[in-house]
């Protein structure tokens, strides 16, 4: 550095510099060999340093000392790490490095571009990093190299990622702490860059002088491993260098035996150009092998790109899905492609999110339920694919959904046909979860819609049943001081009148003195009604024959100039546990009205067992119940007679009676006419219905 620091001043005298050569006779040595090898050397003998430095110039003294003391320090290094790292191609590195400085102070030369001997230096250390990094890591170092030339990058970015720099910084960090001149340090840093960042340096026509020999040199192959072809820059860097292809063709005609006499001047021993050029071709040949296995390796992976991007799109023309179910047709349909055999198994959470799974096939476009049971094992897909004769293609497909929930998707074929590769792309697997997703928060958005739709059916249900409840509380409590305060007034007025009654019995005032009892008598009663109708009802539940209950109720209707009852019964008729004072009230109320409105007619009623309970129906043959009957007659007070007729007390009875029981009471309209009242009780156990008569005043119709 010192010596090249004395040719780089233009104040040095040539007596320092031959004073400095002087003070190491090898490199007197060896500089003198050099130096008698020039062409320069068969008109003038030079065999003193002093000669050499006149006769020469200071460029070729420089180059030569630079180049002796430079492989001095490889073969050193070359000596000290043959133990302890790995084969380094110390000799194929430093061949390398001498072709990259003969042919880049060739094309300085060329070019005019910076100066030759410069140029000559900076390609023979342009590469100084990668021995550095070799020197302090060699084992990472050349693993680096094999992974670049595996994957047929630049070792620079394998050692960035490995080692945590690259070797054009290395080369940089050396430069600097051997206080190389800036222009040197810049071409070791810079090669191999952009050609813009290139252009942006100081020292960018060496740069780029530095990098097209590199880049040449390095399509020659005649570099180590990992080192990279750099090929695409040529065009660039020519452009800019003003060079032509012509002229880089020239430049490089006959450098190799350039590169030999150089060995031979500096007294290494050197390869022959012929085998150099053996190995180039070899490591030509192995590198268009690795293209050629990347070119088949990207083509299958764009092939499979193509095929996953054909499936999502068949996926998505599938839709838009409406139900889970959909959507697992889809992903089966998509699943098994056009391939026939093949099954798909899809599992997914339950809408319910009751932790069970849903497991369906899918295979020739129908779909097929799997109960899952208790032993089954943690691979449930394969437990159902076996159990259905199948054996798994590939691995399972385990899709993540949005809840933390998973699905899962396997593929199954006959044993022994041919064996498929199962393995979606992450595109089709994410259209896959995102489908799942969408179904399930949609049908469990649906179902709970439905459960807030009956929540408030049954609010609805119990605020009219609190309702109603208040009104009857209200009407008890009416009823009960009315009762009060109303029954002292009604016995006075009944006791008054009936002595007024036997004092005017023989005048013409005594049917008034009856009209005041009769009426009173009424009153009476109406009270007592409505007391009993809002009292507690008391229920005693015992099993109950229906049958014979049908008949006590109806026999007390005589069929003399009311009617009579005609009982329909079919199957079986049940025992219910009721109250059996109750219910026969009940029906002897719902005759008594159906008999009325039937004016002289006979009534129906039917009994039998349906869904579960037991129905009781009563139907007249009269007018039939009006629209507004329908809406208030199980209301208290409600009555479509004439005032004074019927106090309308009787069907909000009924209803009390029947809901007690647990049932339920409603009136309509036959489809024949006349009116029809429903009661249906809750069904404890059968029995056979009796074949004897029902009871006087009624008649059994088959």
């Amino acid at each position: 550095m010192r010596l090249l620091g004395l040719l780089d001043d233009e104040k040095s005298t040539t007596d320092e510099i031959v004073e400095l050569i002087s003070s190491d006779p090898a490199l007197v040595a060896r500089v003198i060999g050099t130096c008698a090898r020039h062409p320069l050397s068969r008109a003038f003998r030079i065999d003193s340093i002093e000669r050499a430095v006149v006769m020469l110039g200071f460029d070729s003294v420089r180059v030569a000392a630079l180049s002796v003391r430079f492989f001095e320090t490889l073969s050193g290094f070359a000596s000290a790490s043959e133990d302890d790292g790995p084969d380094f191609d110390m000799e194929l590195f430093w061949r390398h490095s001498l072709t990259v400085a003969v042919m880049a102070e060739r094309i300085s030369s060329v070019t005019g571009k910076g100066d030759p001997s410069t140029a000559f230096i900076a390609g023979l250390l342009h590469d100084i990093g990668h021995l550095g990094l070799c020197a302090i890591a060699p084992r990472i170092f050349q693993s680096a190299c094999d992974i670049a030339e595996a994957e047929c990058g630049a070792v620079d970015d394998v050692a960035a990622r490995h080692l945590g720099i690259g070797g054009r910084s290395a080369g940089r960090r050396i430069g600097s702490r051997w206080k190389l001149p800036p222009d040197l340090v810049e071409a070791i840093w810079l090669v191999d860059q952009p050609v813009e960042v290139m252009a942006g340096s100081s020292a960018s026509d060496l740069v780029m002088v530095v990098s097209l020999a590199d880049a040449i040199v390095s399509r020659d192959h005649v570099c180590i491993t990992g080192h990279g072809t750099r090929s695409s820059s040529i065009r660039d860097l020519s452009e800019r260098l003003e060079l032509s292809l012509d002229g880089i063709q020239e430049a490089r005609a006959s450098v190799f035996e350039e590169v030999d006499a150089r060995a031979e001047a500096i007294g290494l021993d050197s390869l022959p150009t012929t085998e150099v050029l053996l190995r180039s071709v070899s490591r030509a040949n192995a590198v268009l092998g690795r293209f050629a296995l990347a070119y088949r390796n990207q083509s299958a992976k764009i092939e499979r790109c193509e095929s996953d991007i054909e499936s999502l799109v068949e996926f998505h023309r599938a839709g838009p899905f409406v139900s889970l179910s959909e959507v697992v047709d889809a992903i089966g349909d998509s699943a098994c492609g056009r391939s026939i055999g093949l099954t798909a198994c899809i599992i997914t959470p339950t809408v319910d999110d009751a932790g069970t799974l849903d497991i369906r096939l899918r295979s020739l476009g129908e779909t097929r339920f799997v109960e899952p049971s208790s032993g089954m094992s943690a691979d449930v897909t394969r437990d159902v694919l076996a159990r259905h004769c199948l054996e798994r293609c590939g691995r399972v497909v385990d899709l993540e959904l949005r809840d933390g929930g998973r699905a899962l998707v396997a593929l199954g074929r006959v044993v022994g046909s041919d064996q498929i590769d199962f393995d979606p792309g992450t595109p089709l697997r994410a259209a896959w979860s995102s489908a799942i997703d969408d179904a399930l928060v949609r049908e469990r958005s649906n179902r709970l819609v439905e459960h807030l739709a009956e929540a408030n059916r049954e609010i609805m249900v119990h605020r009219e049943t609190m309702a109603e409840a208040r009104a009857s509380s209200a009407i008890g409590a009416i009823a009960a001081g009315a009762a009060h305060e109303m029954n002292n007034p009604l016995a006075i007025i009944m006791g008054r009148s009936h002595l007024l009654g036997r004092c005017l019995s023989s005048t013409e005032l005594s049917g008034a003195a009856g009209e005041i009892q009769e009426a009173a008598s009424r009153l009476a009663g109406l009270v007592s009604s409505l007391a009993e109708s809002v009292a507690p009802i008391e229920i005693k539940r015992e099993p109950t024959d229906v049958a014979a209950l049908l008949s006590e109720a109806s026999g007390s209707f005589d069929i003399n100039g009311a009617g009579g009852v005609s009982i329909r019964c079919s199957g079986r008729i049940p025992i219910v546990r009721v109250d059996a004072r109750h219910v026969r009230w009940v029906i002897r109320e719902l005759l008594d009205n159906a008999l009325r409105a039937s004016v002289g007619q006979s009534v129906t009623l039917d009994a039998r067992e349906l869904d579960g309970t037991m129905r009781i129906r009563v139907s007249d043959s009269g007018p039939g119940f009006t629209e507004k009957a329908l809406e208030h007659a199980l209301q208290p007070f409600f009555s479509d007679q004439s005032a004074g007729r019927r106090p309308g007390l009787g069907l909000a009875k009924a209803r009390r009676l029947v809901e007690a029981h647990g049932g339920t009471i409603t009136v309509q309209n036959g489809q024949r006419g006349g009116g029809l009242v429903s009661v249906v009780l809750p069904i404890i156990e059968n029995s056979a219905l009796p074949n004897e008569l029902f009871g006087q005043g009624t008649r059994r119709v088959a």
